[in-house]
């Protein structure tokens, strides 16, 4: 097997992919927009507006309850980390957390 030809073929190879997938990336953007109709945008909105209505949901609307200012407590010293009011720790987080209570339709 030879090392330094295998290389360079590798390199070769590459540098091809990359500008396939440029060109790839180029002519998708351009049929997308020569396939893009005047009027599409507000079709799309109005199509999410009518799914969000059937199922119940308006942006517009505010968050009933939602409170004005989250209180804080700060604690100082190795370790203790700062905790919203009715929240939970935070730091040295592996995932999860959030979400949870509110209304089921």
């Amino acid at each position: 097997v030879n090392t330094p030809m295998l290389s360079k073929m590798m390199a070769e190879f590459e540098r091809e992919n990359m500008k396939s997938e440029m060109m790839q990336e180029i002519m998708g953007d351009m049929l997308d927009d020569a396939m893009e109709q005047p009027g599409d945008e507000e079709e799309q909105d109005q199509i999410v507006s009518q799914v969000l209505d059937e199922i119940g949901i308006e942006f517009n609307e505010e968050v009933p309850d939602a409170p004005s200012m989250m209180n804080t407590q700060v604690s100082s010293g190795p370790g203790k980390v700062s905790v919203a009011a009715g929240g939970v720790g935070g730091g040295n987080d592996t995932g999860g957390g959030g979400g949870g209570g509110g209304e089921k339709f």
